[in-house]
């Protein structure tokens, strides 16, 4: 018991505070995403064009600016009822970034983002100002509506505040052809942004049906979301992700009423889930509904993360459907669930709440391991690490389950971190 012991040390060790004992480090699982820092993108410095009055409607037309390489569009500080950004395609960067705090603060104040690639949307652009582009106070409208398919865009340093429509949308219809660029979107990244008092952050919408996949985002980053204070059920929503990684995130206080079985994450497709941060919460961390796009199977990776005090369900959950594996155009896919933290779960008791549910993936397979539980309530009766709901059986290695926090080594479950 006592080598045990020093191995659940290792494990747990990843987790906590600086003052926790130091422990070597894990071997890296083959095909894990690395950790990379996410940082503002800093460009080389362009021509500087100036937009917008500070109020009224503003259209930044890519068409009319003989836009070039690393231009800077800076939109004027103020308080706008709608941002209109189109025809952006110079065939290299351009940035449009704040001059002052750049408000969208009433019904129906939007972003409208159409055909668009190569283009970063930053709220940086003023010193002292960490969230320059602020959309709030809208209760009836999306913040940002993506129309179509879009190329290498990215969305950051964001905030918005009481929303109560869908603050990122897509609706996913675009029908997808391989080869065809316009047909899907490619580089997708929303990075380093807040989100208080809203509904769903993200919904990207498409299906798999009859062998046609819509809606399709490939390299789909979301990192560095600070979510909290909202009872929306699903956080993230992405129907057809190939390649995705979800990563330091940050999701407190949610769903304080709502009963549905939904994912904070909830995502079909294949990618990484990592080094997130999910407390005080009702749902699985993320529900990874997996498939691999194409004919060669993927994984998907759910690691480092830290996920304490759920009212209910499990931590994790994979499953895959059968009418959603079209032969050459989707395939199974595996799945790995390790090295992640789990406290607390299912407090609510009334199903049951392990690390990871594991219904059938018709095909593919499921390894748990490395993986740290403590104080689960209603656990499976024949695990405290998974809840086996079909036919696929996962293979277990080298978790450990406790039946406090204090007995994992836990003083305080508010402070755990990602490390």
């Amino acid at each position: 018991m006592g080598k045990m012991y020093f191995n659940i040390t290792a494990i747990i060790a990843i987790f906590l505070s600086a003052s926790c004992k130091k422990a070597a480090d894990l071997s890296p699982v083959a095909g894990a995403n690395p950790v990379t820092a996410i940082s503002t993108t800093t460009p080389i410095l362009g021509r500087i064009l100036p937009v917008g009055t500070g109020t009224g409607n503003l259209t930044i037309d890519g068409t009319s600016m003989g836009l070039k390489c690393n231009d800077i569009i800076k939109v004027k500080g103020g308080t706008y009822n709608g941002i209109d950004v189109q025809n952006i395609n110079a065939g290299c960067p351009i940035y449009i970034k704040n001059d002052g705090l750049v408000q969208m603060a009433g019904n129906w104040d939007h972003m409208h983002i159409t055909n668009v690639s190569n283009l970063t949307i930053s709220g940086d652009g003023t010193i002292g100002i960490d969230k320059g582009f602020v959309s709030r106070d809208n209760l009836y409208y999306h913040s940002i509506i993506l129309n179509g398919a879009s190329q290498n865009l990215t969305i950051q340093n964001f905030s918005f505040s009481n929303v109560g429509n869908v603050v990122i949308y897509n609706v996913g219809t675009n029908v997808y052809t391989p080869g065809q660029t316009a047909s899907y979107t490619q580089n997708l990244k929303i990075l380093n942004n807040t989100c208080t008092n809203t509904s769903t952050f993200i919904q990207f919408g498409g299906d798999v049906i009859g062998g046609v996949i819509t809606g399709l985002i490939k390299n789909l980053e979301i990192a560095n979301l600070n979510f909290s204070n909202s009872d929306c059920g699903i956080v993230v929503f992405a129907a057809n992700a190939d390649n995705y990684d979800i990563h330091n995130n940050t999701i407190t206080d949610v769903n304080p009423t709502n009963n549905n079985h939904n994912g904070i994450f909830m995502i079909k497709g294949s990618g990484a889930f990592h080094h997130n941060l999910v407390k005080n919460h009702q749902g699985n961390a993320i529900r990874a509904w997996i498939r691999s796009f194409g004919t060669t199977p993927q994984d998907v990776l759910i690691y480092n993360n830290v996920v304490v005090n759920s009212r209910k369900y499990s931590a994790f959950e994979v499953q895959s459907f059968a009418a959603e594996i079209s032969p050459g155009v989707t395939t199974y896919a595996n799945a790995k669930i390790y090295d992640n933290t789990c406290g607390n779960l299912n407090l609510s008791k009334d199903w049951y709440g392990v690390i990871v549910d594991v219904y059938d993936l018709f095909g593919g397979t499921c390894n748990v391991y490395d993986n740290v539980g403590f104080n689960f309530p209603a656990p499976n009766p024949n695990s405290f690490i998974v809840n086996q709901q079909a036919s696929t059986t996962p293979v277990l290695s080298n978790n450990v389950y406790f039946t406090t926090a204090q007995g994992a080594g836990v003083n305080d479950v508010n402070k755990l971190t990602v490390k």
